[in-house]
Formats: C-alpha cells, structure tokens, sequence
C-alpha cells in the first residue's frame, strides 16, 4: 500500500509520466534547445523582424521575467547561423543561413551601478569580456569610444560589413535611480553610450534594443529616429508571452499533472491558470498572453504562487504610489497615455503600463482619439501589488500584517463589520507621524489592498445610475457597500450611500446587505467614527 501511494505520488510530480522539461530559470536559447526544454515556438514573428523587411533597428518595451532575454539570445543564435539549434521551428527552412554575422551583445542588466563613475566601470568590464569573445581588440579613450570602435571593426570582419547589435535590459541601471537626485547623470551616461546607436547605423545588419520601460529617444537615444518602436505593434503583440494554444500544445503532460494533484478536470484546471497567469495585452486587437514565467514555474511545482512577485515591487514605483495612490481597476486613458516620458518626470501610468501591474482589456474610437481601458492582468499581479502597498503604506512587518489580515478575514466570516473594522484601523495605527496623509484616496487604497488580500470580492468607485460609491465588497453571504469621508462624519457617509441610492442594485443579489459610513481624520492617520446599517432584502 506504502509503495502505490509512493507511485502515485512521483506521477504527480511527473518523475515517471515523462512530463515535459520547463525551464524556468534559463533564457538561453541553445540551453534550452539542447537540454530538452520546450521552446515555444516564437521564430516565425522573429523573423518578421529579423528579415528585414520592417526595417533595421528595433525597440520592444515589456515587462520583467516576459522571455526578452531569450528573444534576444535566440536572436544572438540566429545570425550566428547555428542552423542545428532551429531544426523543425517555423524559420528553419525559411532562413538564408549561409549568410552569419558577428553579435555584439550589451547585457545592461549587469550594469546596475551606484554612482555615474561605478556605471562606467561596470560598462567597461561588458566591453572588456565581450571583446575577449568576439576575439576583437578594445581601442579608444573611453567606453563609448570603445563601443564605436568595436562595430566597427566586427563589420569590418564581415564579407558584408555588416554587424549585429544587441541590447537587453537597456533601462536596468536608470530604474533603481527614479526619484533620486543623481537619475539624469546616469541619463546622460547611458545617453552618450546609446548614441553610438545612431552613429554606427551603417555597420548594422539589424539591431534589437528592448526594456521594461520606454523613455524618449531623445532622452536616452539621442535622436535615434530609425529606431522602429514595436512595443504597442500587432505584428509583435504575441512574440512575447504564451497564448492558450501555444500552452496546451507545449505543455499537454504538465496540464494534466496539475489537474490530477487539483483534482480538476482539464478544463477547470485551464481556467485556474488563465485567472492566474493569463491577461496581458500588448495591442487592443491581440490575444492575450499568459506570463511565460509563472506559468511554468507553476506547471513545473504544481503549485499556485505568485513567482512574477518573487522580486517584489520596485522601491520606485512604490514610492510614487505613496504619493500618487491608484487602484488597479477599470482606468480609462487617452492615447498619449502611453507616450514617451523622462527619468526625471516619470508619468505613473506609463509606468504602470509598462511594468506589466494594467494591461489593455479593451479600446474604443472616440473621434480622432482612441480610448483604452486598462485594468489589472491577473490574479498574481492583483494579489502582490496590494501585498506590496498594504505593507508599504501600513509599514507593517510581514508577521503583523498577516495576523491581521486573518484578524480580518475571521471577522468577516462572522459577519462582524465592527470587528473586521477595528482589525482595519490596526492598518492605519501603524502609519508614522511623519507621514502626512490629507487624501482620501490613499485610506481608500489601503482598504481596497486589504480587502482583495483576505480573498474578498472588492469593487473600487463603483457607478451606479446615480453616482459612484467608494467600495463595494462581496462575500459568499453578505454585500457591503461602503463610504469614506476624509475629515467628515460618518453619519455623513451613510447618508449619502441612502440619498445616492448606492445599494439598491444590490437588493435582489440574495444576499444579506449591509451599508457602512466610515470617516477618516488626518490628523490621527486613522478610523475616527463609523456608522453601520443592515438591511433587511
């Protein structure tokens, strides 16, 4: 009996049903190919752009742990010509592989630097270990000197005189500097490197550059107007990132693994990975995509975790956050939205966008302007942002916060709402005097990342045909609609949720609904009244 259990649980965990090999920690290509792993078959769009015919000089913007490192290193093997590494892919055949090129390679990831003068010799260490590869000499008085001098010469090296560039990870070193005093040194630092882009065009046969973020070609590119920016493309939309057909073709043994240790069917199993993983949208027209990363760590353990988050949120964006509170729900923008921004001026939705935290769910014409609806991906990204708030605006410790999210979450069960706002205040008591807080939107913000963290169903300024009320939460038995007043009264409150008629499309929802007035002073940081109703439905 022992030995079947033991059986049945090294199928569950694929040691015997021959389950694919994921990799989730490699993003080399000939790695992967020649370990085994399943390459989701991505060359049929990389070609697109490798081939020529949309030009030259490319730019993508996507968020972190999307597979950009992989793009570029499966580039790196293509014009190299190791034509063994493509066999059966869709570019095999298609592919001119008597012609190879040398690849330059720029991993700015590994450039993160303290200082402008640590940036410099981090550069030039890359410089110096790239050289010894490429078996090309460095020359020149510095680093951006260096970096000219040797595409030069790689193309001079070449039948066609011609080179290939590449640049991962080209916003690493600026990102950790946003909101410092120092960013625009290392703006400028990059900037002198990047502009030997522009410079060096002729030598190139093709050059990809790719980011999380995508500041503007003057600030960091400096006037690369041939650069092809492709980050918000159709034609690209689905080059990073997996499609729900493209995971049940790689991945039929590993779908099948996880819904027998669930005990899920195929189809309930699929469906737990879509609202997990699934959602991003890099065009309004584009299928979405699941996070390539996440979703094979969790077919790899058989287990349900946030792995896009294991990093955390960037220290920048959460300080913007403090002083700029937003919630991930149903925020339209125009166009320009999505526009080119500076180091030193940082447009918060931008960076939302881009850092993968809102993605397109839909868009709409209004006259000569299109209109996009973002909203949070999935339920990863939803659950770790409001962890990463609720612990940095209550400056909590992780032990605290836990205990009073399930402080919560009993309360709530019980139907107790003065219980489960009096854990809620604990929230508030912790925030330091020395932090001023005059807007009701960052209490809102708070509350809404608690209340998605116990699990409930929280609904941000929902509309209703008479105006928008501040909160709604669901849970299996109850509805609570609730109302914030920032230096007002709690009776207040409550009678504005009665006058507005917030909860009457709540009245046939079966459910018990209760109606809470909640009144904030900014000079204690905390809960100061409450006013709490149940109706009867």
């Amino acid at each position: 009996m022992e030995f079947a259990s033991a059986v049945h649980d090294l199928q569950l965990f694929g040691i015997i049903r021959g389950m694919e090999r994921i990799a989730t920690d490699t993003y080399s290509f000939a790695d992967i190919r020649n370990g085994g792993f399943v390459y989701v078959d991505k060359t049929a769009i990389l070609k697109t752009l490798a081939d020529g015919s949309l030009g030259k000089q490319f730019f993508v913007a996507r968020p972190r742990r999307f597979g950009k490192s992989l793009a570029i290193s499966t580039f790196h093997c293509l014009f190299e010509g190791r034509r063994e590494l493509f066999k059966g892919l869709a570019i095999e055949p298609e592919w001119d592989w008597s012609k190879i090129y040398p690849v330059l390679k720029l991993d700015m990831g590994s450039c993160q630097a303290a200082s402008v003068k640590d940036l410099w010799r981090k550069i030039d260490t890359m410089l110096e270990s790239e050289s010894r590869r490429l078996k090309t000499p460095l020359h020149g008085e510095d680093a951006s000197a260096r970096f000219r001098f040797m595409i030069e010469d790689l193309a001079a090296s070449n039948p066609d005189r011609k080179m290939v560039l590449l640049v991962d990870e080209y916003d690493k070193p600026l990102l950790g500097h946003l909101g410092r005093e120092d960013v625009n040194d290392i703006r400028d630092a990059l900037k002198e490197i990047y502009s030997v882009i522009k410079t060096c065009e002729g030598y190139q046969r093709f050059a990809f550059i790719t980011g999380v973020s995508k500041f503007s070609k003057v600030s960091i590119f400096s006037d690369l107007n041939n650069l092809n920016e492709f980050s918000m493309d159709a034609r690209v939309a689905l080059l990073f990132g997996y499609t729900h057909e493209e995971v049940k073709a790689n991945f039929p043994e590993s779908l099948a693994a996880l819904g027998e240790k669930l005990g899920l069917d195929a189809e309930a199993t699929f469906a737990k990975l879509v609202k997990w993983y699934d959602g991003y949208r890099f065009h309004q027209d584009a299928q979405p995509v699941f996070n390539p990363v996440s979703i094979g760590k969790c077919l790899s353990s058989r287990q349900f975790d946030p792995y896009w988050f294991e990093t955390g949120t960037p220290s920048f964006l959460l300080r913007m956050l403090e002083r700029d509170p937003v919630l991930l729900d149903d925020i339209e923008v125009s166009q320009t939205s999505f526009s080119v921004y500076e180091p030193d001026r940082p447009a918060l939705m931008s960076l939302l966008y881009q850092t993968g935290y809102l993605t397109i769910k839909e868009a709409r014409q209004e006259g000569e302007e299109r209109v996009y609806r973002l909203g949070c991906p999935n339920y990863e990204v939803r659950k770790a942002f409001n962890e990463s708030l609720s612990v940095e605006f209550s400056h909590l410790d992780t032990f605290d916060h836990a205990s009073l999210l399930n402080q919560m979450l009993a309360a709530l069960r019980h139907d107790d709402v003065n219980d489960m706002l009096d854990a809620l205040s604990c929230f508030f008591a912790n925030i330091p005097a020395n932090i001023t807080v005059k807007r009701e939107k960052y209490y809102q913000a708070l509350f809404y990342a608690v209340f998605v963290l116990i699990g409930a169903r929280t609904s941000a300024e929902c509309w209703t045909n008479r105006g928008r009320v501040d909160a709604v939460v669901e849970t299996p038995c109850g509805i609570y609609v609730f109302e914030f007043k920032l230096n007002g009264t709690a009776a207040e409150a409550l009678a504005q949720i009665k006058e507005k008629g917030y909860h009457e499309k709540y009245l046939r929802a079966g459910k018990k609904v209760t109606l809470a007035g909640v009144a904030f002073d900014a000079d204690m940081r905390n809960l100061s009244d409450r006013k709490i109703e149940q109706l009867n439905t």
